[in-house]
């Protein structure tokens, strides 16, 4: 990171903590102060609410001074500054609500689960402050015991449920479908709400998509919810094979194997192909899938390009070369989960061809998306057929779960045989493989879902720039924006949770240490109501922490 952009990061760091006037809100404070909550008794039933007025237990001055933005947005007892910028939504935005109340018998929620099973939700702690704490930490242990480290990585957990962090960022229970809009138990307020969703890979929406929804259940009525064998003996169900053939032909290609998830697909290839006289290279940010399958495939040496460039391949595969490496596999994302960026897929299949390289590229998060029809990153640039191994996931656009690859039939039999993942494992039900070819035929016949997600797409980055952010042009349904350092990365997250929106919070590993970001995933279902509610609380949260100011210093780190 360049001095000019870590001097700015420091002064986000020094602007958040020097004036602690967020959007939190302690579980002693009235959920009143939530936009829409209810005040919660003790042994409180399930109780569900109306659109319209509530009864006295919500307090009536409360919930209709939060809708309409005046005088409680700057009540002492909300623990917010005065004026109407602070409060949970703008005059006239449409906030998420609070649709029920928990008792305190309830096992829903994290908090809920351990307080009914007698554990304690706080455990006594030393003093120890999870928010300066980085993952990798935990991850090695001088304890003989194996348990060891999970016994430290306890301290972790305890440290963030004492700050109220993990209750509101992991593991949140959803009590209806996965949408733009999804009701979630608020483990700290005892209150089931209802959050603007950015955190779904679902781009199309098309796990809720009728169609789909039907051919699963007939599916599911005529041959049971499971198909209990492993495909090489009995688990071959004609629609699993059905699903093959679909997506071999949607890909251009001569067959497609099915793995129960993408990381199965990606470790399981790069297992079966690569061997001890051969090297591996993947690019610097590939999926975590990748970077495992890289790692466990035995090859003789496992290289690192760096990121979107062909050149830096070249010189990768030239070394190897002369280092003696014979087969060569080249693995790399087609779009990158968590910036959004998209591979320089003719770059890199020149490079290949050029060295006498295989190219696999996961097109996991461009199937559906990318391209005139959804081809995905093939079709984008025009190359169709050019990549040697084109892996694909059924858990994205497709909406559903489950990985697979295409490719001839001479590759596709041989990973039938030699992908452990997919040899020793169960196959995938009959009804979600069902469900997967209709949506990829919905994907084909039905562009509106693709239309609508990119004016969403184009929607939210333009609202986000308006706002003050400096966001770059949009390659897919991946929008980030840069925080800086995880403990302000809490915080903002923090106040997104407290006004309803639910986005990914990463951190490292997943990125550096000073380069912590808010992932949003767009899909076709958001509406113009739940992408300005977004744009209005991230620029008022954005200009509180002063990363609205820093933000074109900021655009370019990580990226």
């Amino acid at each position: 990171m360049s001095g000019e952009v870590r001097t700015c990061v420091d002064r986000l760091e020094r602007s958040s903590s020097s004036e602690e006037t967020t959007m939190t809100i302690s579980v002693s404070t009235a959920t009143a102060a939530i936009p829409g909550a209810i005040p919660i008794g003790a042994g409180a039933e399930l109780e569900a609410r109306s659109n319209g007025s509530d009864s006295d237990t919500s307090g009536s001055d409360s919930s209709g001074s939060d809708s309409s933005g005046s005088d409680s947005s700057g009540s002492d007892s909300s623990g917010r500054d005065d004026g109407s910028e602070d409060g949970p939504a703008a005059a006239g935005s449409s906030h998420p609500r609070v649709e029920r109340r928990l008792g305190a018998d309830s096992r829903l929620g994290v908090d809920g689960r351990r307080a009914a099973s007698g554990v304690s939700v706080r455990p006594s702690l030393e003093r120890f402050d999870a928010t300066e704490m980085t993952l990798d930490q935990f991850h090695a242990s001088d304890d003989d015991d194996v348990f060891g480290k999970c016994r430290d990585f306890q301290r972790w957990v305890g440290s963030m449920r004492e700050q109220e962090l993990y209750q509101r960022f992991y593991r949140l229970t959803l009590t209806g479908p996965l949408d733009s809009r999804m009701m979630v138990i608020d483990d700290i307020h005892r209150v089931e709400r209802e959050f603007v969703c950015f955190d779904s890979n679902s781009y199309l929406g098309l796990h809720l998509h009728p169609r789909v929804l039907d051919a699963v259940e007939s599916v599911t009525r005529k041959v049971g919810y499971g198909t209990p064998s492993a495909q090489l003996l009995s688990g071959t169900n004609r629609y699993l094979r059905e699903l093959e053939l679909a997506l071999a032909e949607f890909h251009g290609r001569q067959d497609a194997i099915v793995f129960p998830t993408g990381f199965a697909a990606n470790v399981g290839t790069i297992r079966a192909l690569v061997r001890n006289r051969d090297v591996v290279v993947r690019d610097h940010f590939a999926h975590a899938s990748i970077h495992e399958g890289c790692k466990t495939s035995g090859a003789g040496f496992v290289k690192v390009f760096s990121h979107n460039d062909p050149a830096s391949l070249d010189q990768v595969l030239r070394r190897a070369e002369k280092a003696g490496c014979r087969g060569k596999l080249v693995v790399t994302d087609g779009v990158f989960s968590m910036h959004g960026r998209v591979a320089p897929l003719p770059g890199l299949v020149e490079v290949c061809r050029a060295r006498g390289a295989r190219l696999m590229v996961d097109d996991a998060h461009g199937v559906g998306v990318l391209g005139p029809s959804g081809g995905g990153v093939e079709e984008l640039f025009g190359v169709q057929g050019s990549v040697d191994l084109l892996m694909g996931t059924l858990s994205k656009a497709l909406g559903s779960l489950g990985g697979y690859v295409c490719g001839s039939t001479d590759l596709i039999d041989y990973l039938r045989w030699f992908a452990p993942s997919g040899v020793f494992t169960t196959t995938l039900p009959a009804p979600i493989c069902a469900g997967a070819k209709v949506a990829l035929d919905i994907i084909r016949s039905e562009p509106e879902h693709r239309t609508r997600l990119w004016d969403n797409i184009r929607l939210l980055t333009d609202g986000l720039r308006s706002a003050g952010f400096a966001v770059p042009a949009p390659e897919s349904p991946i929008i980030t924006l840069l925080i800086g350092r995880q403990a302000l990365l809490w915080k903002v997250s923090r106040e997104l949770f407290d006004a309803g929106i639910k986005c990914g919070n990463v951190i490292y590993p997943a990125v550096s240490k000073s380069a912590c970001i808010l992932r949003l995933t767009v899909n076709s279902r958001h509406t113009a109501d739940d992408i300005d509610y977004a744009v209005d609380v991230l620029g008022r949260i954005g200009r509180r922490h002063g990363l609205v100011s820093c933000s074109h210093e900021l655009a370019g780190v990580g990226a």
